[in-house]
């Protein structure tokens, strides 16, 4: 059935094909044109290319668009005299310079009397355009910054000297350009005037004096044509009687040139060869170096036994050595080696002595991590006084509560404060003052300086002799080791403070304190102290009533551990009771 309708169908189509032809392609034409009629006004026709750039089918306005982004982006080669090489690439944004299309595209139309042509729509983009150019707009302003940032007050072009390149490890010659004097006025109009294209390269040329390279191509071939004659085969390096080769490929790739005083020069980098000598050479030229013992008391030498020293491979040195076979002043090129100082052993001992102490107490801080500074003054028995930077100054941490603790008794004694007083918290001055110091309690140390001052406390610390404590200071609490071992021996000597009552309130609390690790860690004996601890900073000051006689120690530190303040304080009291 199907196949006798394809039959009838087609002996229609073959009996009437002229008509059918007629009126079909009528029919394709005027539906054609209708399509053209209708194409939209704002948009670039199919097939159409400005510039190069394709713009088939876009609207206007992002045709415009793009063409003055692919303007403002085009560089300008500015070349100087018979330079070869652009001395800068500006881009039009970069001078300032606006380029703009809209003239142009908005001009590209498509009339009705080409619309109404068969077919237009795909050639109508030749007739269409464009027919103009884009339309340039100079800054004056931005010319002249942009002359300010690339060449300053005069036009000056440095030339580029001829130099040698490695690349894949072949020594290339880098040919010299020669630089120039020019006017700025002509440079001016030169970026005021130019016109650049997307379309073709845009050279402008300034015209200038000429300066010469000093290194000439001439002068960097020479020193090429010697390095590689040198090279070529590689070198071979001298260890002892015998020779080991370093191939060219190495020796290329370690080459650095440079320009020195208008002369071409070249070196070697001991970094980029340090791995591969090392590896080649360290284990044949290398000796151990031997210990030299040295014996101190009280860090001063008593004997030394000095023991031999090594060698070890010199990189620079051996560079140097295989430079200087390139060069001519050498016809061998020998591994170089230099002296190894024996390691220093020190054996110490230290007399129970002031000297003796503090020169363990030098010995420990320059052999552990951290800052230190110690104070010990002795309360009986030889009453030793030993110390090392002991003025230096540390912000306090927590040890400022010892001040502030003093200045509250001062008050308690004269009676303008009772101990049961309100501090903070609903806890009275007894139990604020306990807390302070027992726990370390931050809001009772706070309130309590608060309500004193920091002026007045200052003050009460230097009239003890406390000169070093300040409590004024825009970057913390300050005070050093010799102050807080000053005010300890003061206050357990019964120095200050009028009352023996006041001075054990405090002195009890402190036996009492819970941060235990430093100072009673190591000690003997029976401990009062206060400790600080903050950021990297430790610190421990403290009455330690020992077997070998009552003494004050004070321990501040930055970047140590409380595990090196105990074992410090062990080997002061072990040196004490000799």
């Amino acid at each position: 059935m199907i196949n006798r309708w394809f039959t009838r169908l087609y002996d229609w189509l073959k009996l009437h094909r002229r008509r059918v032809l007629i009126f079909g392609g009528g029919g394709f034409v005027v539906i054609l044109i209708a399509a053209q009629l209708l194409y939209p006004g704002d948009r670039m026709l199919p097939l159409t290319y400005v510039d190069g750039l394709s713009l088939s089918g876009w609207i206007k306005s992002d045709a415009i668009t793009a063409l003055n982004s692919k303007y403002q982006q085009a560089q300008i080669n500015l070349y100087f005299g018979h330079s070869k090489k652009a001395y800068r690439s500006p881009s039009s944004a970069d001078i300032g310079l606006v380029i703009d299309n809209t003239t142009r595209i908005n001009d590209m139309t498509y009339p009705w009397y080409i619309r109404i042509l068969p077919g237009s729509l795909l050639w109508g983009s030749l007739v269409a355009g464009p027919h103009t150019a884009p339309t340039y707009a100079s800054d004056s302003v931005s010319v002249d910054n942009y002359i300010k940032s690339e060449f300053g007050d005069s036009c000056k072009v440095s030339p580029v000297e001829a130099s040698i390149k490695v690349t894949d490890g072949t020594l290339v010659l880098q040919h010299s350009s020669p630089g120039g004097t020019c006017s700025i006025d002509d440079l001016r109009k030169a970026l005021l005037t130019v016109n650049p294209t997307i379309t073709a390269v845009n050279n402008v040329t300034i015209s200038s004096e000429a300066v010469p390279a000093t290194v000439r191509d001439i002068d960097a071939q020479k020193l090429l044509n010697q390095i590689d004659s040198k090279i070529s085969n590689g070198i071979p390096v001298k260890v002892g009687n015998t020779d080991i080769t370093i191939p060219a490929a190495q020796l290329i790739n370690w080459l650095d040139f440079n320009v020195a005083g208008g002369k071409l020069t070249y070196s070697f980098s001991a970094d980029r060869a340090g791995a591969y000598l090392t590896q080649t050479f360290a284990d044949t030229v290398s000796v151990t170096a031997g210990i030299t013992t040295v014996s101190t008391r009280d860090f001063v030498e008593t004997s030394r036994q000095t023991g031999p020293s090594g060698e070890t491979l010199d990189i620079a040195g051996t560079l140097a050595n295989i430079k200087g076979f390139i060069d001519g002043s050498s016809t061998v090129a020998n591994v170089a080696t230099t002296k190894v100082a024996p390691v220093i052993k020190y054996t110490r001992s230290y007399s129970a002595t002031d000297t003796g102490l503090s020169a363990l107490m030098s010995n420990y801080a320059q052999t552990h991590a951290g800052t230190y500074g110690v104070s010990l003054i002795e309360l009986s028995g030889q009453y030793r006084r030993a110390a090392y930077n002991a003025g230096t100054i540390f912000t306090t941490a927590s040890t400022y509560k010892l001040f502030v603790a003093y200045s509250t008794l001062l008050r308690v004694e004269s009676g303008a404060w009772s101990w049961s007083d309100q501090i903070q918290g609903g806890r009275d001055l007894a139990k604020c003052f306990d807390d302070m110091i027992v726990v370390s309690d931050n809001d009772c140390g706070s309130a309590l300086l608060t309500k004193i001052g920091f002026t007045t406390i200052t003050n009460e610390a230097h009239d003890i002799g406390c000169v070093d404590t300040s409590f004024m200071g825009n970057d913390g609490i300050k005070t050093t080791p010799q102050d807080l071992a000053l005010f300890l021996a003061e206050l357990q000597s019964g120095q200050i403070l009028k009352q023996q009552s006041s001075r054990d309130v405090l002195i009890n609390a402190m036996k009492r304190n819970i941060y235990r690790q430093g100072i009673p860690a190591g000690s003997s004996g029976v401990v009062a102290d206060k400790v600080g601890f903050l950021d990297n900073l430790l610190h421990d000051a403290a009455i330690v009533y020992s077997p070998s006689g009552t003494y004050v120690l004070v321990i501040m530190t930055d970047g140590s551990s409380w595990s090196n303040i105990a074992d410090l304080t062990s080997q002061i009291e072990a040196l004490r009771a000799q």
